[in-house]
């Protein structure tokens, strides 16, 4: 090629290029994401609860 270029699999450091084959076939290798899906609602659970104790505050300083 050009420049000096060497036709190799990595696109740069670090970096890889697409497997040949493409897109995987469904079912293949899935992965587990239950634990992520589970931090993912305590992380929405505390979220919701610390604006609604922040609209609270707002609302009714003098009892904080």
């Amino acid at each position: 090629m050009a420049l000096g270029w060497r036709l190799t699999g990595h696109v740069g450091r670090g970096v890889h290029r697409a497997h040949p084959r493409g897109v995987r076939a469904v079912g293949a290798g899935t992965a587990r994401g239950g634990e992520a899906v589970t931090a993912n609602l305590i992380g929405l659970v505390l979220a919701a609860g610390i604006a609604v104790y922040l609209v609270v505050a707002l609302l009714f300083p003098e009892r904080f």
